[in-house]
């Protein structure tokens, strides 16, 4: 998709971070935006400041664990706008918030919050707008927002979750092909990003819903459960999203990358080391570098 003027975006998560900033680009490439955002305050806020300034944008309060949610969204940005053009399944939850305990620790409350966000988000955004952009005939594209976390060694919760985006993308864009549909699919993995991303995301968690049983660690793993590897892994986390890019910088990298037809769009080749060490793993059938392949943790 190359030409976006005059088009309809719809963007979740698009209240704050990567997701504001993709809406005041494309509103810059002439497109018309329906925000989504469960955040209602912040996205009034948000959406008077960009149509004070005179910028067709509407918004709508829409929670993406929720399909009967997307479906209301989609119905009222054909209402609003007419056809769809491009689907950003942004929203998501991450910036180590959710990572403070080892994957055997985690609750299942815990990993229904990561992945009913992060990937079901994308899923119901798939399963509802994909038809409509189909059907409707025109050159249209779907962008879902994983992470480079998602391409390089699993660390975590949210990367399990990132990983899981990549692979529905990858299938998703084969598919379209294959449909010989005019609707194209990109993955956005950006690596770290300066955003309230943590912060926002721990507001959000729900109460663990751990019971007393799995709250207290059995005789096998109470050695584990005293670890503080989780620590190590936050603190790089939130070292890299500090010094990370703006939200600007990724929704130009964005734009680039869709004007050049890529599918993974992510920051130059001079940060894919870690990635191609990943490869390297696979390659040989073996991890054989914790610390090359795993940087986030202290070994």
């Amino acid at each position: 998709m190359h030409t976006f003027t005059e088009k309809t975006a719809v963007i979740t998560g698009a209240a704050a971070g990567i997701g504001l900033a993709l809406v005041e680009r494309f509103l810059h490439e002439g497109m018309q935006v329906v925000m989504a955002d469960i955040d209602a305050v912040a996205l009034e806020t948000q959406a008077l400041r960009l149509q004070a300034a005179g910028h067709p944008v509407a918004s709508k309060v829409t929670d993406v664990t929720s399909e009967t949610s997307l479906e209301a969204l989609a119905d009222f940005a054909s209402a609003r706008f007419g056809n769809i053009h491009l689907l950003c399944n942004n929203a998501g939850i991450g910036g180590g918030a959710a990572d403070d305990k080892s994957l055997w620790e985690a609750s299942v409350a815990d990993w229904k919050w990561v992945l009913d966000i992060n990937v079901w988000g994308v899923i119901h955004g798939l399963r509802v707008f994909t038809p409509r952009m189909i059907a409707h005939g025109e050159v249209a594209h779907i962008i879902n927002t994983a992470s480079k976390a998602g391409l390089l060694s699993g660390t975590s919760l949210y990367a399990s979750s990132k990983h899981t985006v990549v692979a529905i993308t990858e299938a998703l864009y084969a598919q379209l092909r294959l449909a010989k549909t005019k609707v194209g699919a990109s993955v956005l993995c950006p690596g770290g990003v300066n955003t309230n991303l943590s912060a926002n995301s721990s507001r959000m968690r729900p109460l663990d819903a751990l019971t007393p049983q799995d709250a207290v660690p059995n005789e096998e793993n109470k050695s584990t459960a005293a670890t503080h590897f989780m620590k190590t892994y936050q603190h790089t986390v939130q070292t890299r999203m500090a010094a990370g890019k703006a939200p600007a910088d990724i929704a130009e990298m964005l734009v680039q990358g869709l004007h050049a037809g890529d599918f993974y769009i992510m920051p130059s080749k001079q940060e894919d080391a870690p990635i191609l060490a990943r490869c390297q793993n696979i390659q040989v059938r073996k991890i054989e570098d914790l610390g090359k392949s795993f940087p986030q943790f202290s070994w």
